[in-house]
């Protein structure tokens, strides 16, 4: 007797978006990119179905999946009418794409939050590791999975960190009005959308 195969997302180029929105003593800011590469793959007895209040497969409420996703770090560019090339060099400068191109997520714990209303999203707590210019953090934040048409899902999830946990210092660019100083904080808003491997 066969196992049932556990089910794979991969990673597709259209609908997805990653942006960062950030503050400085100047004026909020925003750069935005357009690539996530990288699958989510869930256990054997696990599936989404929009129709049902609960996921089967769970194991006391933690969903039994993988995903690892990783974000270029080139890809994401500055949402500025004013020099756009120079904050997009110094973010890039801040957080040495030179050595670390790819900023890395790996999932380590998912929870299913039910019970999930018919028709929408899902919803989820979720713990893993995340690696931006060579330092790796713990994070949790919560995550709903939409499920598309043609066998796709979207992820989508609000990300609040702080530069300097990872040792990023805010950038101060000097843009001919003075100095701008970055905040330390900043939200990653996350629209990833995938595909079911057949």
């Amino acid at each position: 007797m066969q196992a049932a195969a556990q089910t794979r997302y991969i990673a597709q180029p259209q609908g997805t978006s990653v942006k960062v929105d950030g503050t400085s003593t100047a004026h909020d800011w925003e750069m935005e990119g357009r690539s996530i590469g990288g699958y989510i793959e869930f256990g054997p007895k696990v599936k989404l179905d929009a129709a049902q209040t609960t996921i089967p497969g769970l194991n006391d409420g933690k969903v039994p999946a993988t995903v690892q996703a990783h974000i270029p770090v080139t890809s994401i560019h500055a949402k500025v009418e004013h020099m756009p090339d120079v904050m997009d060099h110094l973010m890039q400068e801040h957080l040495k794409a030179d050595q670390f191109s790819q900023i890395q997520y790996h999932l380590t714990e998912m929870t299913f939050k039910g019970p999930h209303a018919p028709g929408k999203p899902f919803a989820f707590d979720t713990t893993g590791n995340l690696s931006i210019a060579g330092v790796t953090n713990k994070v949790s934040f919560p995550v709903t999975i939409e499920l598309l048409d043609a066998g796709k899902i979207k992820v989508n999830a609000a990300v609040p960190l702080k530069m300097t946990a990872f040792r990023v210092d805010p950038p101060a660019p000097n843009i001919g009005l003075g100095l701008m100083r970055c905040g330390d904080d900043i939200k990653v808003i996350i629209d990833w959308t995938l595909k079911e491997r057949n």
